[in-house]
């Protein structure tokens, strides 16, 4: 496996909502409430990001 952090990316579809991650050694299996994607792990680097960077309000944006 290599040591760069992996990147899982969802769609718009999913956008805002929140989603639940199984981790395990070689795959996530993520429950989007309805259905379920199971994805090969590419890297042996921990989980480090439990949330997901938040939307920008409108306040946020210059």
């Amino acid at each position: 496996m290599h040591s760069t952090p992996q990147v899982v990316s969802l769609g718009r579809a999913y956008s805002g909502q929140t989603v639940t991650v199984h981790v395990a050694e070689s795959t996530f299996t993520i429950d989007l409430g309805g259905g379920i994607r199971v994805i090969q792990r590419t890297t042996d680097v921990p989980v480090r990001n439990v949330k997901a960077n938040k939307p920008h309000e409108v306040s946020d944006v210059f």
